[in-house]
């Protein structure tokens, strides 16, 4: 008989781990074991073993606990773990996942996975997205994925996944690429896969980095911009309107605080590619990247902050930033699998 592929899963809270009591609201109460325990059919796709790390919100989640989550995956795949997958809530879900495949190289999958509705609730989605998360972390097919979010029986590259809808179980999506594959009938399908990865070197040790999030809003007078170094933080990261563009008497302010620190422009609208070389107009694209501001890509901004506090800890030096940008938002990073033709 063919041993099972070993499998561990890493609990961290949020929705999927969550239920009332007595008709109140939903908190977090339901640990890794017994969720496990509700899916006895997940016994025979896995050995299984359980790690524990948090019983949180996701909101509550922190690069620490993302470190701590990379030491046990590390020493589970030294003793032969064939594939992680990690339970959380979904409000941050984009910014671990990512996180885990910019510090990890492994070929084994990491698979992240969570519920919108609570174990209270009809039609909870926890146990199925668990059981999925778990085919696709022992499925030799999504070897060399990297870190992926397995959601509604959707394969998604955790770099390119949004959070979409407050409460659809179908909230998570990749726009503009769609899923790398499916689970269907219990079966792992592969259809895109990612060529190529971004590796960022940090150790447990690595100093802080602290990167604040601005949106930029309709007539906005750039007082919370020109605030930003003032108050500590390391880097910002600009959500700007469309394409990458402020309202020109936001421009000043934004030279000052690039002066300082790293500027990094993303787009509000968290879907396309920014753009680089077509409006000249004062705080346009052409204007903001010539005073030092540096293209997130195709990055959101919820990604891209995840990449620079990274790139920031790992001590690399500020001219190299905009390189490190364009591979992680590089449009062409993904490739249709091959099929096999029987003739």
């Amino acid at each position: 008989m063919t041993a099972l592929p070993k499998v561990t899963v890493i609990s961290l809270g949020g929705t999927i781990a969550s239920s009332s009591q007595d008709g109140g609201a939903a908190t977090v109460r339901i640990s890794g074991s017994d969720l496990l325990a509700a899916i006895p059919q997940v016994r025979q796709v896995a050995s299984l073993e359980v790690r524990q790390v948090n019983m949180v919100p996701s909101g509550d989640l922190t690069l620490a606990d993302m470190f701590a989550v990379r030491a046990l995956a590390s020493a589970a795949i030294d003793d032969g773990c064939d594939g992680i997958v990690v339970t959380q809530g979904t409000d941050t879900l984009e910014e671990t996942s990512y996180a885990m495949d910019l510090l990890t190289a492994w070929d084994e999958p990491i698979v992240f996975t969570g519920a919108m509705r609570n174990s209270s609730l009809p039609g909870a989605d926890g146990p199925a997205n668990l059981l999925a998360a778990i085919q696709v972390a022992a499925s030799k097919q999504a070897r060399g994925l990297g870190s992926v979010v397995v959601f509604n029986d959707e394969i998604h590259a955790s770099r390119l996944v949004r959070k979409t809808h407050t409460s659809s179980t179908s909230t998570f999506k990749s726009p503009g690429a769609g899923p790398l594959g499916h689970v269907i009938e219990d079966r792992v399908r592969i259809t895109l896969r990612p060529t190529g990865r971004l590796h960022v070197q940090v150790p447990d040790d690595a100093p802080e980095a602290r990167v604040a999030q601005v949106s930029v809003a309709f007539d906005d007078d750039a007082r919370l911009i020109r605030a930003i170094p003032g108050l500590g933080f390391d880097g910002l990261i600009l959500a700007a309107f469309g394409g990458g563009h402020v309202p020109s008497p936001v421009v000043p302010a934004l030279s000052e605080v690039a002066s300082q620190i790293p500027v990094i422009v993303a787009s509000r609208t968290n879907s396309g590619e920014g753009l680089q070389n077509t409006y000249g107009y004062p705080g346009s694209e052409v204007d903001l990247l010539s005073r030092g501001l540096v293209p997130a890509v195709s990055l959101d901004a919820a990604h891209a902050a995840v990449l620079l506090r990274l790139l920031l800890m790992a001590g690399v030096e500020r001219s190299s930033l905009r390189g490190w940008f364009e591979q992680a938002g590089a449009p062409d990073g993904l490739a249709v699998v091959p099929q096999t033709v029987i003739t």
